[in-house]
């Protein structure tokens, strides 16, 4: 992989990027050409292509940034470097997002990439399968073109035609087939005994969770020497996530794998080195060079790459709040529940919510979380509840006619151009962030967020605990929480409750407890042991069998 050659002491650089789609051209008056300093100086930084959209010169532009928010349209970003690469390995075209890097897998080794969304990792995947011509930033039409700008390394790489297995980011596009899952395995002649009894069904019929391990589960029995698996955690739970890093090793041993996640314990676990990623969204990106995971994680949550010299963000530890900064004020309490709904029976132990706490929910998809709540909400007739749903339905409604108070949108990072499109024309991640927003801008008692970091990228995991940590304390709302990124629900939550059982036929939740007993029991439930990262502090799954495994077991401490 290239060197990245950054200092603080090169001469700025800036990137602008026009994103087309959201460029009205002449129904604006050209603001950005009329705005633009250097062009009233008489010099064309800001001028019209043959088409009528305005190009940016980034050699004549100073970052002055005025254009950007006197765009109507939110169409425009300019960002100003301190710091140069050696060379683009892909650009997009003029005005248009690059990435500058070219991260290869490693011989033999669970190669992870972690890093934000939209800078640049699934465009890496296209290239190292040979789907995308790395174009270098200059005239290549082909892969012999592409092959004058590589190294030896990568010129080697490209031209050794390996068989490819790749599990797909999107795997809702899968659901626009009508075809049976039997048709979808006899096709590629797989033999999957787990799915026999979901043969029937068409793919369209598959929950996410089950589409989701349906396409592991083919990867992983394609015969293959290099295999792609994109972002494998979205709609499993954490007892699936778990066992898929182990099958995924067990399976791969010895192969060239690279995994793209956002589960950053489920990364820390499965991978043995990783590349990480940062960058604008839709502007740039750019990898690191290769780390070991444990160092690269901790560098991730650092904010700052040692080797490049380069801050991204500002760091984010475990040990930096309180478990108790919450009242004990109670909002309300609640006796012992059992619930029967057909052949599916719940028992819950008694407890209570409190004001200004979040209250995280861990535990199995089907086992009576989410019917807990609502036993909860239907319980008193005066308690308001305001609910993110673990799967959103997007209609035609715009964003901005959902009124969401202007900080949240703020302190979400929703750009301006999202709030004039419709619910269905958002991704996943940008639906998720929205009606996060949405659901804090609602007068409630108890604000209830189900599986709130599908689609969520890192940073916005890191951003939504912010959030919700600072809304709580200062708004004295009672926000609980269900989902399976077992670090995020450590950073977040107050206390905890944890629910055990079969799924879908029954269930059993314990009562609120601190953390250090709630992680303990599920984690005992789960049969896996964590510890703390000495220096950032964070949970790490021990592996099973270690010297820290069984001496964690011997004392009974699954969570130390």
């Amino acid at each position: 992989m290239a060197k990245l050659s950054l200092s603080s002491k090169i001469p700025k650089k800036r990137i602008a990027v026009i994103d087309k789609e959201l460029c009205t051209k002449e129904e604006c008056g050209y603001l950005c050409v009329k705005i633009c300093p250097v062009n009233r100086s008489k010099k064309e930084c800001i001028k019209l292509d043959q088409d009528g959209y305005p190009v940016i010169d980034e050699g004549l532009c100073i970052g002055c940034g005025l254009c950007v928010p006197k765009c109507p349209n939110d169409a425009i970003r300019i960002i100003n470097l301190d710091y140069e690469f050696n060379r683009t390995v892909h650009s997009f075209g003029v005005n248009s997002f690059r990435i500058y890097s070219l991260p290869l897998p490693k011989e033999g080794a669970v190669v992870g990439f972690l890093g934000k969304n939209g800078i640049g990792k699934t465009t890496i995947l296209n290239i190292l399968s040979k789907k995308l011509v790395p174009n270098f930033d200059k005239n290549v039409q082909n892969w012999e073109d592409a092959y004058k700008h590589m190294t030896n390394i990568e010129r080697s790489f490209f031209s050794n035609n390996k068989k490819i297995s790749i599990k797909p980011q999107n795997i809702e596009i899968f659901r626009n087939s009508n075809i049976t899952l039997g048709q979808l395995l006899s096709e590629l002649s797989l033999n999957l005994p787990s799915f026999d009894h979901l043969l029937h069904r068409r793919l369209d019929q598959l929950s996410g969770g089950e589409l989701q391990t349906l396409l592991i589960e083919i990867a992983l029995n394609q015969k293959a020497q290099l295999y792609y698996i994109d972002e494998p955690t979205n709609f499993l739970d954490i007892h699936q996530r778990l066992k898929y890093a182990i099958r995924i090793r067990e399976v791969l041993e010895g192969k060239d794998v690279i995994i793209i996640d956002h589960d950053i314990a489920f990364l820390d676990y499965v991978a043995d080195y990783l590349y990480l990623f940062v960058g604008e969204e839709d502007v740039f990106g750019f990898s690191s060079e290769i780390r070991n995971t444990r160092n690269g994680i901790n560098e991730y949550l650092e904010g700052f790459l040692k080797t490049e010299n380069y801050r991204f963000r500002e760091e984010i530890r475990f040990d930096d709040y309180s478990e108790t900064e919450h009242s004990n004020s109670v909002l309300i309490e609640y006796e012992d529940m059992d619930i029967k709904i057909g052949d599916f029976s719940l028992k819950v132990h008694k407890g209570d919510i409190r004001i200004g706490e979040i209250l995280g929910i861990l535990g199995r998809n089907g086992i009576g979380k989410t019917t807990f709540i609502s036993k909860i909400v239907n319980m008193y007739d005066n308690l308001r509840l305001a609910y993110k749903p673990q799967y959103i339905i997007p209609s035609d409604q715009f964003v901005k006619d959902l009124n969401i108070n202007n900080n949240l949108i703020e302190m979400f990072n929703i750009r301006r151009s999202i709030m004039d499109r419709k619910l269905n024309q958002l991704s996943g991640g940008q639906l998720q962030k929205v009606y996060i927003a949405y659901t804090l801008s609602k007068d409630a008692d108890i604000y209830l967020l189900d599986e709130p970091t599908a689609y969520l990228d890192i940073e916005n995991r890191i951003r939504l605990i912010k959030i919700l940590r600072k809304y709580a304390s200062e708004k004295q709302k009672s926000i609980l929480v269900i989902d399976h990124d077992i670090m995020f629900m450590d950073r977040l939550a107050h206390r905890l409750i944890v629910f055990d059982g079969d799924p879908g036929r029954y269930g059993i939740g314990s009562s609120p407890m601190d953390k250090i007993e709630g992680m303990n029991r599920f984690l005992s439930i789960l049969n896996i042991t964590m510890r703390r990262d000495p220096d950032s502090r964070r949970p790490r799954i021990n592996k099973p069998g270690s010297v820290l495994d069984r001496e964690q077991r011997i004392s009974g401490k699954f969570y130390s």
